[in-house]
């Protein structure tokens, strides 16, 4: 009776690659002979059938013919002896591993090591190199952000051990060499499988990975290194920075195991708004009403900017809507590379009350420029004293 090697693996026949190999792996991992519960005979017939259906013209003859098919030595008797002899380089071809399919940051030797144990990518970062890094909010005024300032803060964090300054020795105590990894941080062990002499390497449980380890820990840390602290930080914040923005203050973040580097610390800025002013980019922009006179016959007003007051000149005949630009009166921009401006934008108020010496003012000046208004004084009473 011929060996299905769809249901071997447990997948459709019209299964994709990445399914098929995602079952590999299931299945390989649950009868592989070394685990409590393996099964050699079935381990021999998931591999059997990877090498076949993941290989797109062994899977096409398969498909056609069975397991009659003519494999150039790959069928069913010739995959039984192949484990006689182990050869890593026929191991690869047989199975078919191309190491272009693992995407996405995958290690392709996390398909052996999840199945062997050991010696995949997760074991070769396992080394401790520097402390987490910390991201907190700071709020900071329109203004302060517009020029910079400096600000003080207070945050509690993983920071040095003051007991043992980091080492993780107690006083009087030493750092010695790890005599379980001989100071390498690493246990390499070997296991022996059907498949041959299988190698892995792991961190070492005894000194996290680090090559040492202190004589007697700190009582303070427990030999970790770093303690919880209150720290008081001192940062300039530059010119120009935005709501939003992201200011990375190095080696502020919490320590590392042991002596290793710090972390960085992250601010993640909040600006406040301005009662009168909106940004934009560098720019500023600012809303100021001028009355249908001012508007009319021009004149000067002082208005607000970042830097203080300053006049501004209204041309006589302005309508409302006009635009004014006041060169280098915006933010700073970063790193010094000079200011953005500040715009102003005027709007004339119409007055919704007039007095009869205004009414009778107005009259006059529409019957000079020959408009036709509503002279009635039904009309004229809505704008009455």
């Amino acid at each position: 009776m011929s060996t299905d090697f769809y249901k071997v693996l447990g997948v459709e026949k019209g299964a994709s690659a990445d399914e098929i190999k995602k079952a590999y792996r299931r299945k390989a991992h649950e009868y592989h002979p070394d685990k409590n519960k393996g099964n050699e005979d079935k381990f021999k017939e998931v591999n059997e059938a990877y090498q076949v259906l993941s290989d797109t013209q062994k899977k096409q003859q398969y498909d056609q013919f069975g397991t009659t098919f003519n494999n150039n030595g790959f069928g069913r008797n010739a995959g039984s002896a192949g484990f006689n002899d182990f050869d890593f380089n026929n191991f690869a071809s047989g199975f078919n591993v191309n190491f272009n399919d693992f995407t996405g940051g995958e290690d392709p030797f996390d398909v052996f090591s999840s199945i062997f144990g050991g010696g995949g990518s997760s074991s070769r970062r396992s080394r401790r190199e520097r402390g987490v890094d910390l991201e907190i909010q700071l709020t900071l005024e329109f203004l302060e952000a517009v020029f910079g300032v400096e600000k003080e803060i207070e945050l509690e964090k993983k920071d040095t051990c003051k007991n043992c300054s980091g080492s993780g020795a107690e006083n009087g105590s030493k750092v010695i060499t790890c005599p379980r990894c001989h100071g390498s941080g690493q246990i390499k062990t070997t296991r022996r499988t059907i498949l041959g002499q299988i190698a892995s390497v792991s961190a070492c449980e005894y000194c996290q990975g680090q090559g040492k380890l202190p004589e007697r820990a700190c009582r303070a840390c427990g030999g970790t290194g770093v303690a919880k602290n209150y720290k008081t930080l001192k940062i300039k914040i530059p010119a120009g920075v935005d709501n939003g923005s992201r200011i990375r203050v190095t080696g502020e973040g919490e320590a590392g195991y042991r002596g290793s580097n710090f972390g960085d610390l992250f601010l993640r800025i909040k600006v406040k708004t301005h009662p009168k002013f909106k940004r934009e980019g560098f720019g500023i922009y600012l809303d100021i009403d001028i009355s249908i006179y001012q508007a009319v016959l021009g004149t000067n007003i002082r208005i607000p900017t970042v830097d203080g007051e300053v006049d501004l000149k209204i041309p006589a005949g302005t309508q409302s809507g006009k635009i004014f630009r006041l060169r280098g009166k915006g933010v700073v921009e970063l790193n010094g590379r000079g200011r953005g401006d500040q715009f102003v934008m005027v709007r004339v108020v119409i007055p919704n009350r007039l007095s009869r010496k205004e009414k009778e003012a107005f009259k006059e000046l529409a019957k000079e420029k020959g408009d036709d208004v509503g002279t009635e004084d039904s009309f004229w009473s809505n704008f009455s004293a």
